[in-house]
């Protein structure tokens, strides 16, 4: 999916639902503060009738961390950070206009983690980059007002973003590190692809008005 594609989708999709919420006299819009497994977040979302409304909102997480790897050829010691940044696009629909959602949607998946390492042994550094599938399909369910009720509401969600296997890049500015980074690599990667669903958890409180 081109980004101006997404783009045009996350402008057209929340104009659309106004105007049907307008014409039927419902709340507007739905504003959301939240925490999740994705990180702190807001969410607006907008009704679409009584039973399904459209969702935007954003995630974002920092932090900084310290840890060594040991293997047969080296030991290193990383310094890393971790961003978790998500741009959530999504759709709920509530079954019986009751207080349960279905949710489906797709998020830009902006997740990334870099880290640089010494090697005890030698001194060389080894820079490494983990990067994640850049749209992400989102699949979940959880508990929450209905968007076209005026009034406060308490928001969760639980559900399962589809991130494909990470991808981790190693370089190295020694040459006898970098003649063991492809099996490195291989290693890293294939840990990695367990992370190819990023369970998510997200408790909020919104205001729909």
């Amino acid at each position: 999916m081109r980004k101006s594609a997404l783009l045009s989708a996350m402008l057209a999709l929340p104009l659309a639902a106004l105007a049907v919420s307008a014409q039927a006299g419902n709340a507007v819009a739905d504003v959301d503060v939240h925490a999740s497994t994705l990180g702190a977040g807001l969410g607006v979302a907008f009704p679409v009738g009584d039973s399904v409304a459209a969702r935007v909102g954003f995630n974002q997480f920092n932090l900084n961390f310290n840890t060594t790897t040991t293997s047969a050829t080296s030991t290193i010691n990383y310094t890393g950070h971790l961003k978790l940044s998500t741009i959530e696009l999504l759709a709920d629909w509530h079954p019986f206009n009751g207080l349960t959602h279905l949710t489906a949607g797709v998020m830009v998946n902006n997740n990334k983690l870099d880290a640089t390492g010494v090697d005890q042994v030698t001194g060389g550094t080894v820079n490494s980059t983990v990067a994640f599938r850049k749209v992400a399909p989102y699949l979940g369910f959880g508990w929450s007002g209905r968007a076209s009720k005026t009034g406060w509401s308490f928001k969760s969600d639980i559900g399962v973003l589809f991130q494909g296997a990470p991808n981790a890049a190693l370089t190295s500015n020694n040459p006898t590190l970098n003649a063991n980074l492809p099996a490195e690599q291989a290693v890293l990667n294939d840990k990695l692809k367990n992370f190819k669903y990023y369970p998510v958890v997200s408790i909020g409180i919104g205001y729909a008005f």
